[in-house]
């Protein structure tokens, strides 16, 4: 049940770009062998920074279910480092700040986001929560820091207390900035998040198909490291250190290169991560 519409994200034009890369791949491998090094890097249009660890629920459909990771923060040189390098990449895509934390629960969201949107003005600066921690003064500095949307997932069945009074006294234009998603108490319908949790998506064999998140999103964990996509818990597929190597380079690195060569055969089953991926 959707409360209200989202706003659209660079997201929406990936399935375009995929297919002009499959095309490019499919010209290199007829002229040479070659054609995974030569293929062209596309363009970054997508950054999740996790910039916490922890999150305050343990639903069954994630992996926090049954993981516990501590309480850690990224670094904060990790955090400005990348955001300036992107600055320098003309960087004009979205970013958010979790990939399986709470945000909310990290105080310097705010400066993080003040940051970004001096430092990259044009870019979509969006939040996922479960908007426990979020009251309307919050929202209010929020949006005052620079932030573009915000995509509150709520699990209990009902939207709880604390957003229908923030829900109450928006205005009809915040209310396109404000995305409420109402999940039923009981799902069975969401990412199996590559096979760690029960899931209506579970696969049995690897799925024969491309997916679309290594050509477009960069996602960083807590602890600064550089991992395959957003589904990558347990940070099994490392490409490296955002703390120590450039953005640029990890993006072009050549695990990347050889997933996306792989994923856009179709191959999955030949990659880790991947061959137990339902989504």
């Amino acid at each position: 049940q959707i409360v209200h519409a989202r706003v659209d994200s660079p997201d929406g034009i990936m399935s375009e770009k995929l297919n002009k890369i499959q095309e490019r791949i499919r010209q290199e491998k007829q002229r040479d062998s070659s054609y995974l090094e030569r293929c062209e890097t596309p363009p970054l249009s997508s950054l999740a920074i996790e910039i916490n660890s922890f999150c305050n629920r343990k639903c069954p459909w994630c992996p926090n279910h049954s993981n516990h990771r501590g309480v850690e923060y990224l670094d904060d040189e990790v955090f400005y480092k990348v955001v300036d390098e992107l600055r320098e990449m003309k960087f004009e895509g979205k970013i958010t700040f979790n990939l399986f934390n709470e945000p909310l629960l990290d105080r310097r969201i705010l400066v993080f986001i003040e940051y970004i949107r001096k430092n990259i003005p044009s870019c979509f600066i969006y939040l996922n929560t479960n908007g426990d921690m979020l009251k309307r003064d919050l929202w209010l500095d929020l949006r005052k820091r620079g932030l573009d949307f915000a995509n509150i997932s709520q699990y209990d069945g009902k939207i709880n207390e604390n957003i229908q009074k923030i829900l109450a006294e928006l205005t009809t234009e915040e209310k396109k900035r404000f995305h409420v998603r109402l999940f039923p108490s009981q799902i069975n319908r969401l990412s199996d998040w590559a096979g760690l949790v029960p899931s209506g998506r579970n696969v049995k064999k690897p799925l024969a198909k491309s997916c679309e998140r290594p050509f477009y999103q960069l996602c960083v964990d807590y602890k600064g490291r550089v991992v395959l996509c957003c589904h990558d818990y347990f940070s099994l597929i490392t490409i490296g250190d955002a703390g120590r190597e450039p953005i640029a380079d990890l993006w072009d690195h050549e695990v990347f290169r050889y997933y996306r060569t792989k994923l856009l055969e179709g191959d999955r089953a030949s990659l880790e991560l991947c061959r137990s991926c339902g989504d």
